[in-house]
């Protein structure tokens, strides 16, 4: 396929998450002997996906490289390599009675990945004002049943813990599925509740709030059947602990150690 044709191929995925930021690099490797052509990759497929972290990381780190090839390879290395499911399996305690559930917003891969080693976990999909959730649920590995349930329903079900996948991790706050917030008001889970990251997913500052302002725009002009739309922005004051590939760690730390540089060639509007 050529490069460019390529390039069309992977703006127009539904898919949201690292897998993206891996077909991404592969695509923009192309391109690495072109500085200006490089340039223009990225801001397009930031156009199409501005509130995916992981794409923001990888353009980020791609184009201040001197070798945007090897930036490349080594950005979908540290994707795959990502610990995050194994940290979240080895950190889910074991249910102590059948009634116990684990209720998920967002369904993000990390998290299926962890169910996928814990087939003890009951787990249940909560719907939200975000787009995405029934084609996130057929592609998942995890054997056991998934129910879906209204967030209004949460309250009223014995859920051990809140698990919600987060887009983007920066400036004190996460971009996650819309109606989140609401959630987070109304549901008291008994062992807390948990921020799902991962690597790419905490940007600098600057970076960050380029994707918020992007994500919140498209929620509010493209409507829900846009990739990008359905993210809202909150606190990472509202979760008690932040899952990544190093494990658990405070939410007050979850965004101290971004791992990527501010690009000024992403800041422009898109």
């Amino acid at each position: 396929m050529h490069p460019v044709e390529r390039l069309r191929s992977v703006s127009r995925w539904s898919v949201d998450d690292d897998a993206l930021a891996v077909e991404a690099a592969e695509a923009l490797a192309a391109f690495a002997f072109d500085p200006a052509g490089l340039v223009v990759s990225c801001r397009r497929l930031l156009a199409h996906h501005v509130g995916n972290g992981p794409l923001w990381w990888l353009c980020a780190r791609v184009l201040a490289a001197p070798d945007p090839a090897e930036a490349c390879r080594e950005a979908i290395a540290r994707l795959d390599a990502d610990r995050t499911a194994d940290r979240l399996a080895a950190s889910l305690p074991l249910q102590e009675h059948d009634d116990e559930v684990v209720a998920v917003v967002g369904w993000p891969r990390a998290l299926d990945r962890a169910l996928s080693e814990r087939a003890d976990l009951c787990a249940i999909a909560v719907r939200t004002d975000s787009s995405g959730l029934t084609a996130m649920l057929r592609r998942r590995s995890a054997p056991q049943a998934v129910r879906l349930v209204d967030g209004w329903m949460v309250p009223e079900l014995d859920v051990s813990h809140l698990l919600v996948g987060a887009s983007a991790i920066g400036a004190g706050r996460a971009l996650v599925p819309a109606g989140t917030g609401e959630i987070l008001a109304t549901t008291r889970p008994a062992a807390g509740t948990w921020l799902i990251g991962g690597v790419g997913r905490v940007l600098p500052r600057r970076l960050f709030e380029a994707a918020e302002t992007g994500a919140l725009a498209a929620s509010d002009v493209l409507g829900s059947d846009d990739d990008d739309a359905g993210l809202e922005a909150v606190s990472l004051e509202r979760f008690d602990r932040v899952a990544g590939p190093r494990g658990l760690v405070p939410s007050a730390e979850a965004d101290a150690h971004p791992d990527a540089p501010v690009a000024p060639e992403l800041l422009r509007p898109f």
